[in-house]
Parts: C-alpha cells; sequence; structure tokens
C-alpha cells in the first residue's frame, strides 16, 4: 500500500507585514500597529511613502512564507537571534478588525519619510507618532476621518511614548525627556516638565498614581516632581500590577516584586534563557522566556502552548481583557490565561 502524502495546513494566521502592538477598543474591536518589511530584500527600509502593501495586485494579508523576510541577527557579542528581523520596518498601517472582517488603512503623513514609531496608545483617540526629529499625532475624529496634527516645541522633537492621566496627555521625548501635550489653536504644544530627568522610557498607570520608568528606576509623578519610588542600575523596561497593592518590575534580565510601601523588590525566579516580556493578568504573572510563554505561580511555572505559526519571539500585553502574544507576524491571545487562540487573517 502507497502511504498517503500528508497536505501541510493552510496558514490562516500569519501575515508578511510586522506588528508592533495591539489594542482593543471598548466595542472589542481589534486594532493592530503593523509595518511593512522590504518586499525584495531581507536588508533595507521600507519608507513612509512606500505604497507595495497597497498595491491591488498583492494581497496585504499573504502569509509569511520565506526567510526572505528573517536572517540571524547577531543581537549582543557571541549570541546570535535566529528569529530577530533583520530590515527595517515603518509601522505606518492600522489593521482593524470590527468583529467581522480586517480593515487595513494608511495613516495619513505629516512629515516626508515619516514613520509611525510602535506605540499605540488611546488618548480620546488613536494615535500614532512620527520621529526623525519632528512629530505628530495621527487621530480618527468624530467624523471617522483620519486627520494628522504636528506638535511643535523644541528642535529634535521626536516623541517615543505617552499616556493620558487625569485628563492630561503626558509623552516622552527622547532629547528633551518628559512633558505634556497642551491643545493650542496650532495643534499640540510639546512643554518639558522641569523635574529633573534622565533616561525615562514609558509609563504606567496605576491606583490613580502616574508612574515613570527608565534606565535608572522607578518614579512617581507628583504635580512636575518625579519622586523615587524604586531605582536601579538594570533600568526597567515595563511595569506590572502585582498582589496586594504591589508592583511586577521588568528588567532587561529579570523581573521584580516591589511590595506595595516597601523600597526593597524581590527577583522572581525563572527559568534560563533570555526574557524578552512580562505581564500581569487575572492575578498571576506570565514572560517570555526564550521561545516560551510562561504562566508563573510561586516557586513554579507552566509553559503555555501558544499557536505559532509564523517564527518569532512573543511581546506579551493585556488589553480589552484578554492576554495578548504579539509575535512579530502573527497574533494570539487568552481569555482565561490558560490557553491561547490565534487571530485569523484569511
Amino acid at each position: 500500500m502507497t502511504a498517503q502524502k500528508k497536505t501541510a495546513s493552510e496558514d490562516r494566521f500569519s501575515t508578511s507585514l510586522g506588528f508592533a502592538d495591539v489594542h482593543v477598543t471598548d466595542a472589542g474591536h481589534i486594532v493592530a500597529l503593523a509595518g511593512t518589511p522590504h518586499p525584495t530584500a531581507d536588508y533595507g527600509h521600507v519608507s513612509g511613502d512606500d505604497l507595495w502593501d497597497f498595491d491591488e495586485g498583492i494581497a496585504w494579508n499573504q502569509p509569511w512564507s520565506d526567510t526572505v523576510w528573517m536572517d540571524q541577527v547577531t543581537v549582543e557579542e557571541d549570541e546570535v537571534d535566529p528569529f530577530a528581523p533583520s530590515y527595517e520596518v515603518d509601522f505606518n498601517r492600522l489593521l482593524i478588525h470590527d468583529g467581522t472582517d480586517w480593515k487595513r488603512i494608511r495613516l495619513p503623513k505629516a512629515l516626508p519619510y515619516g514613520h509611525v514609531a510602535p506605540v499605540l496608545q488611546v488618548l480620546g483617540f488613536y494615535w500614532g507618532l512620527t520621529a526623525f526629529g519632528v512629530s505628530a499625532v495621527a487621530f480618527k475624529d468624530t467624523s471617522g476621518a483620519w486627520t494628522v496634527e504636528e506638535v511643535s516645541g523644541p528642535p529634535g522633537l521626536d516623541l517615543e511614548n505617552g499616556v493620558a492621566h487625569e485628563g492630561i496627555s503626558y509623552v516622552i521625548c527622547s532629547t528633551n525627556g518628559l512633558g505634556r501635550l497642551t491643545p493650542t489653536n496650532r495643534g499640540p504644544l510639546f512643554e518639558r516638565l522641569k523635574a529633573k530627568q534622565k533616561d525615562l522610557r514609558g509609563f504606567f498607570t496605576h491606583g490613580g498614581t502616574l508612574f515613570v520608568f527608565g534606565d535608572e528606576g522607578l518614579w512617581t509623578l507628583q504635580g512636575e516632581a518625579l519622586e523615587p519610588r524604586y531605582l536601579t542600575k538594570a533600568g526597567v523596561r515595563s511595569v506590572h500590577p502585582g498582589p496586594d497593592g504591589g508592583l511586577y518590575l521588568s528588567t532587561h534580565e529579570e523581573v521584580l516584586f516591589l511590595p506595595a510601601g516597601s523600597d526593597k523588590a524581590t527577583p522572581i525566579a525563572l527559568p534560563e534563557g533570555r526574557l524578552y516580556s512580562a505581564a500581569s493578568f487575572q492575578g498571576h504573572l506570565f514572560v517570555t522566556v526564550g521561545p516560551q510563554v510562561l504562566r508563573m505561580g510561586g516557586t513554579r511555572h507552566e509553559a503555555l502552548e501558544v499557536p505559532t505559526p509564523a517564527p518569532g519571539f512573543a511581546k506579551l500585553k493585556v488589553t480589552g481583557g484578554r492576554l495578548w502574544a504579539v509575535y512579530p507576524h502573527h497574533l494570539a491571545f487568552s481569555t482565561d490565561g490558560k490557553s491561547f487562540d490565534a487571530v485569523a487573517f484569511r
């Protein structure tokens, strides 16, 4: 008897576009920030003017298919990341799923050769940040149209991150530090806060408090002052809610638990491997160590099965009541923190 050849299952869950972030609206719509890799080479840059994936003859949701999009990249001395992108990507596309179908939107361009930074927040609207020394806010207004407002302020205004807190839009500029966006009749104005600051990276709001973190630790914002909450030379790259009002602090090498009211943080025992991401969901800590997504519990951990139709490491994010695993070319989510479902694009 001749053995029947197995046919590969159809890939409905990956796309050649690269993902940077995901958000879920109050209505349950998925909004993913995506970018276009170079169409013909594994090394190269796609500018904001590139219309390649808007060519009607090319399906935007074609699957990730070939190592042309990836290559071995040395990420540290003597260390090779086999799934790191070998190309630069302009994150200048929004993919919006309304519960039925995907819609692809190219963000409006305000500046030549601008790109949308890999940050997707909600400051009353969706917004994207363009860089290269000048910044703009791209948003969807009440009429449903997309528009761009250029941010004014000091030279070298390259915004990197932002958050809305108590009706104020706070942002971080890589060259000018922490400030706020003040509405004017000519668009938003960047005003730097007077607080002493250095190498800030992001924001976290918890219990009515705005935390700011960066290369030297964690602070709380009190008026225009930054009050130290936990300082560390290892730096903090993300903050997540922990039990009993405490906080999980993720550095480049480990996750620390900082109890409420304490200035001493305790390392969480993690298995060996490179730490890529962390998140807190339904009272549990989740981490990506190497290719695995782990659910932590005391000194134990459980490796979760996540659909991975295309290579890459998961960036974990909690939004829309779900735990998301954002891969370079596909998305998966969990509603219970125990199992994941892949999101289909075809």
